[in-house]
């Protein structure tokens, strides 16, 4: 039988205890896990060794938390005893007559984290990220991380990290508290053993006495208000509770053993809301879009990347590229757009960390400007991220194969043309991809991999590697007329415009989109893309799905010409002051139910609508891909599921009924699409 944990005695005594579960790429707490766990736990309290060290030999990491989906087969008595078990483990782990150390390295997260605190000392490498990220799957800390972290590293510090679900890295965690020791990886052993014989310090003076005080119950009435404000300017207490419940306790116990016993009640009450069911099946979604994107056999065969167009996508590409430890020579018919591409990549390079993929080169000397183009031939992959134009496209790739290296794949970048009319300009059509990206690059997740009806098995392995590579989630599409996203999202800011045509003040439309869970409302997601941009989009898509798409309003145009195309002109359907829509205030009465709910629909249902058709069509594989693409590539609510998680939670033939309402009443865009028949019962 496979035991999760190993056991290994050193000369001096030290039991060095190994975690490695059977079967899977990282460790995660189940059933079977606390089992060995607490056969561990009773050898070392039987035989008491002079150290304990836990660790893990998963290169992932020391442990990712739960396996989240064994709660949706769990009821809440079920989950509440699974959690006092393991919370019983942790106590006597904490209790074991002899130092012990956790050696942490890679995701130290969730339960992970919490079995760590449990430990007397933590000890990390340089590249570990620790958090318990609970509430990101509306939960919250299971195992006593609510007590044991802001315990550890101060009340306001400790329970700030667990509202916004945040990781740090080793050595901000070793700022912190959290870590007392963030090592490289060839010290790690040596500063495990070593700390055995060092007591960690507790607080003492005035850092002790400033840590009393917060704990009063007037400091955390204060401290839970300031979190209640700052939480609310990110999410909304009806869409996200997890947050909000635990400043509540908090509040309530402050660090004190009823806290634990506070949270172990509010995570079984929390696993069970819709709003948790939900989060927990997007973070499955990505995980397993991150999972298929991975390559079964052989290795990333893609180093060096050229990126040609230096415009708003091209250069954001290419330094996202260069960022994440590829070199990427950029090019561009003029000398002005690579300039100011190598201006915003810098900014980019101090923004954030690099990643640097086996090489010490960093990313300002990986992201090299290039007029000539020279490097196409020693580009592994080829990124065409020209304007939307077929036949300069077919232009540039008839001009390119000639001096491409013979393996090579080119990607290109479109957010409208088809593949299929590209390829015919390829000797070899099979090493054409597309590689869809969303603009900001930086901060989009997605990016759909389109596969188009000669695109080889390896180009589409390794492109969807590559975007994995970026730590972007790869979700495949076939080759269509706007794809997944554009497809379903040019029907909604359509709609918004139509709507505002009506009289509805674009704050208003706003607020309703936002109000529904939506990242940004759809005015302001036009203006952000491009009124230029969305219109081209509208009338290629407009040719092709003319009953879908409906007329075109015409203030889109207007304000285009009139005003200009949004943020990057400094207004559009808004006025800009950078990059911030200047909003009139929105009223009560315009905010009321009565008011948003018929503007909600107006703009949700067509958007469903369309996410149907494209299972129908095959444009996508299944649910879970349509939703991954909306809710990363387009800012659906997450916690409602995605759109076919809400089309479900409101049900099937209720959406169905409502778009032949609103047909009846605006017109046959909204009528319901064939793909509706392959999701009913």
């Amino acid at each position: 039988m496979n035991h999760v944990f190993t056991t290994e005695f050193d000369s001096d005594g030290v039991c060095w205890a190994a975690m490695d579960m059977p079967g899977r790429s990282a460790n995660v707490l189940d059933d079977k896990v606390l089992g060995d766990f607490e056969r561990l736990i009773e050898s070392l309290e039987a035989d008491t060794p002079k150290g304990l060290i836990l660790y893990s030999t998963k290169a992932a990491g020391f442990m990712a938390g739960a396996d989240v989906e064994m709660f949706d087969a769990m009821s809440a008595d079920e989950i509440r005893s699974m959690i006092e078990h393991g919370k019983d483990l942790l106590e006597r782990l904490e209790d074991l007559k002899c130092p012990t150390v956790a050696m942490v390295h890679g995701h130290c997260l969730g339960g992970g984290l919490e079995v760590a605190l449990a430990c007397d000392q933590r000890v990390a490498r340089d590249d570990a990220q620790l958090g318990l990220p609970e509430v990101k799957l509306g939960l919250v800390p299971g195992l006593g991380g609510t007590y044991r972290l802001p315990s550890l590293v101060g009340s306001v510090d400790g329970m700030s990290l667990i509202i916004a679900g945040k990781s740090l890295d080793a050595g901000k965690a070793e700022a912190m508290g959290l870590v007392d020791q963030a090592v490289p990886e060839r010290h790690l052993r040596k500063a495990a053993k070593a700390r055995l014989s060092q007591t960690r310090e507790k607080p003492h003076g005035l850092e002790a006495l400033k840590r009393d005080a917060l704990d009063t119950r007037p400091a955390r009435g204060f401290a839970a208000g300031q979190m209640r404000k700052k939480t609310r300017e990110t999410i909304r207490e009806d869409h996200y509770p997890a947050p909000f419940r635990l400043i509540d306790i908090f509040e309530e116990h402050g660090l004190s053993h009823d806290l634990m016993d506070a949270e172990t009640e509010l995570f079984a009450e929390l696993s069970g809301s819709i709003a948790s069911r939900n989060l927990r099946r997007v973070f499955l979604l990505q995980e397993t879009a991150k999972r298929e994107a991975r390559l079964d056999d052989g290795a990333l065969e893609i180093s060096r990347v050229h990126v040609i167009g230096a415009g708003a996508m091209g250069g954001d590409i290419a330094a996202w590229a260069a960022l994440k430890g590829f070199e990427v020579t950029v090019t561009d018919v003029r000398l002005q757009p690579i300039a100011d591409a190598v201006k915003s990549a810098n900014d980019l390079f101090d923004e954030k960390p690099a990643k640097n993929r086996g090489s010490l080169r960093p990313p300002r000397n990986r992201f090299i400007p290039d007029p000539s183009g020279h490097g196409v031939e020693q580009a592994d992959l080829i990124i065409e991220a020209a304007p939307e134009k077929l036949d300069l496209k077919e232009q540039l790739f008839e001009e390119l194969e000639p001096r491409m290296k013979p393996d090579a794949i080119i990607a290109t970048n479109t957010s409208s043309l088809r593949l299929k009319d590209m390829a015919s300009a390829l000797k070899k059509p099979g090493r054409l991809v597309g590689l869809h990206f969303f603009n900001p690059v930086s901060k989009m997740p997605l990016v759909e991999m389109v596969r188009q009806g000669r695109s080889s098995k390896r180009a589409m392995a390794q492109g969807a590697a590559f975007a994995e590579a970026l730590d972007k989630l790869p979700v495949i599409a076939k080759d269509a007329a706007g794809f997944i996203v554009n497809r379903a999202l040019t029907p909604y800011l359509l709609e918004a415009a139509r709507l505002m045509e009506e009289g509805v003040k674009p704050e208003v439309i706003d607020a309703a989109a936002e109000k529904f869970g939506m990242a940004q409302g759809p005015v302001e997601v036009a203006d952000h893309v491009g009124l230029d941009i969305a219109l081209d989009v509208a009338e290629h898509l407009k040719a092709d799905f003319p009953k879908e798409i409906g007329g075109i309003p015409a203030n889109v145009k207007q304000t285009l010409e009139e005003r200009g195309a949004g943020v990057k002109d400094g207004c559009g359907f808004y006025d800009y002051e950078d990059g911030e829509a200047r909003k009139s205030r929105v009223s009560d009465d315009d905010l009321s139910d009565e008011r948003i709910d018929p503007i909600c629909d107006r703009l949700i249902l067509p958007l469903l609508n369309v996410c149907a058709q494209l299972l129908h069509e095959g444009v996508a594989q299944d649910e879970g891909d349509v939703d991954t693409a909306l809710i990363f590539g387009a800012g659906f609510a997450p916690f409602r599921g995605g759109p076919f998680g809400y089309a479900r939670y409101r049900g099937i033939d209720t959406v169905v009924a409502d778009l032949e309402h609103l047909a009846e009443k605006h017109g046959d865009r909204f009528a319901p699409s064939e793909g509706w028949s392959i999701l009913q019962p």
